[in-house]
């Protein structure tokens, strides 16, 4: 079945969407790791004083813990940019396009677990400057977590049985 005109429009559009997402992540992540101040949340939660400044060294590794989750989100981007293209050349119900939607659930998994242990490794480190028995160490999860666990999870099903059904209809093709 080839997709009508309208699902390659928009396949193409979201296509170039998210390369330039993945671009784009790329040069914030740089720019955040290398000027931008501790958000207020990890600032607070690790116990330092809106008024204290970290050295360009202690900051630069906080925020690079913090960007670890987003190297998945990278790979999420790439995958997405990917089966949009696929989509966009008519291409929809293959193994290909499968193991896209597989990597894509796989990668929202990846980076949600991680953004849970990154916060508490930022928080920990960022406390590092802290007075001896002012160190924190904060293990938590947030709403958004568990919404990107789900969603990683369901891209992850919606794959597996995509794959299945790609099987299914090469089986039942050779029958023809």
């Amino acid at each position: 079945m080839h997709p009508s005109a309208k699902v390659r429009g928009w396949a193409t559009a979201l296509s170039i969407l998210s390369y330039l997402g993945f671009a784009g992540l790329i040069v914030l992540l740089a720019v955040a790791i290398l000027f931008f101040d501790l958000p207020f949340e990890i600032r607070d939660a690790a116990g330092i004083a809106s008024d204290a400044s970290l050295s360009p060294f202690h900051r630069m590794s906080v925020a690079a813990i913090g960007a670890i989750p987003m190297i998945a989100m990278l790979y999420v981007l790439w995958h997405m940019g990917q089966l949009f293209g696929r989509y966009a050349k008519g291409e929809t119900l293959t193994a290909a396009c499968a193991n896209h939607i597989q990597n894509i659930g796989t990668g929202l998994l990846v980076a949600a677990i991680l953004g849970i242990f990154t916060r508490t490794a930022q928080i920990t480190l960022a406390s590092l400057g802290n007075p001896p028995g002012e160190r924190v160490v904060v293990i938590g999860l947030q709403g958004a977590d568990y919404g990107q666990l789900l969603a990683g999870g369901l891209m992850l099903m919606i794959g597996w049985v995509m794959a299945d059904a790609v099987r299914i209809a090469d089986e039942n093709a050779s029958f023809v």
